[in-house]
């Protein structure tokens, strides 16, 4: 019997705002100094894990887009043919 994998269930805001606060404090960034709500200052904690949370849940989006193989995307430099189709100088 084959198992299909089932997707864990979508993070909370209270889980979301745990992994951001860890994150941070691993990287040494207290936002304890951050006023809780104000909003007169530049950030605030409840803007700061907003913010966050908004963040983690695009990443997930941008992480579940299907790519059209048929898509072509386009580059920066011109395609190697240019070589043999552009007019001598």
């Amino acid at each position: 019997m084959k198992r299909t994998p089932v997707p864990p269930p979508e993070p909370t805001d209270e889980e979301l705002d745990r992994y951001i606060l860890t994150r941070y404090a691993l990287l040494g960034i207290d936002v304890s100094v951050l006023p809780e709500s104000d909003a007169d200052a530049p950030m605030d904690l409840e803007r700061l894990l907003a913010n966050g949370r908004s963040i983690l849940r695009q990443d997930v989006e941008a992480a579940n887009f299907t790519i059209d193989p048929q898509f072509n995307l386009p580059v920066p430099h011109p395609a190697p043919f240019v070589a043999w189709t552009e007019a001598e100088q």
